[in-house]
């Protein structure tokens, strides 16, 4: 069920995974929680949620981000340690394939739908923000390959968001595009491994 996004679906990391939360199989109910923290000398990030996964079918997710700004919060003029929330809801759906199982030419595929809202509203749309809310669509294709122990993960996500939604979503210049997410995984051991992983993000508006 892989691990937890930022934004409360499974995957890891910052990108989204097409796996389907939760450790239930075909007719079970499965629901897990993650908690996350990072903690920069000029930045903190904490964002905390839970998957249900419905079967191996479907999933439905919910988390909350804030993001400190710490001191640059008032070199840039909006306060103090001031802190930028996010909430987001999500849904997958595996269409196609098996992460583990099948034919290794086939990974899982799911589509899914992120619906995001910033709760600093008039904050972003003064930084260029068109809106302070979006909602963002994935295609995600995921694979374990056993023979060598190798995870791969590959996600287009079409988007709006402006660093995540933290910063709002669109601008006067700029609304939907692709954006790509990316993810490698090598499993050392039964309970070791280690991975890397990225996503292309929107520009921080006037930040």
């Amino acid at each position: 069920n892989g691990v937890t996004r930022v934004e409360g679906s499974s995957g890891g990391g910052l990108a989204r995974w097409a796996t389907i939360g939760g450790r239930q199989m075909a007719g079970g109910v499965g629901l897990s929680a993650h908690g996350t923290a990072i903690e920069l000398p000029d930045f903190g990030w904490r964002s905390y949620g839970a998957p249900l996964g419905l079967g191996d079918r479907l999933e439905l997710s919910i988390a909350r981000a804030d993001f400190d700004t710490r001191d640059v919060g008032a070199l840039l003029g909006i306060g103090q340690g001031y802190t930028f929330n996010l909430d987001t809801f999500g849904t997958k759906l595996r269409v196609a394939g098996d992460v583990v199982y099948g034919e290794t030419w086939l990974p899982q595929i799911a589509i899914g739908v992120e619906h995001k809202r910033s709760r600093d509203g008039a904050l972003v749309r003064a930084l260029g923000a068109a809106e302070a809310s979006g909602t963002d669509y994935t295609l995600s294709a995921t694979k374990l390959l056993l023979a060598q122990s190798l995870l791969v993960n590959g996600t287009l996500r079409y988007t709006k968001a402006n660093e995540l939604g933290l910063l709002g979503f669109g601008s006067a210049n700029a609304s939907y595009r692709v954006q790509f997410e990316g993810s490698l995984g090598y499993q050392l051991s039964r309970r070791a491994v280690i991975g890397a992983g990225g996503a292309e993000h929107r520009p921080a508006l006037a930040l």
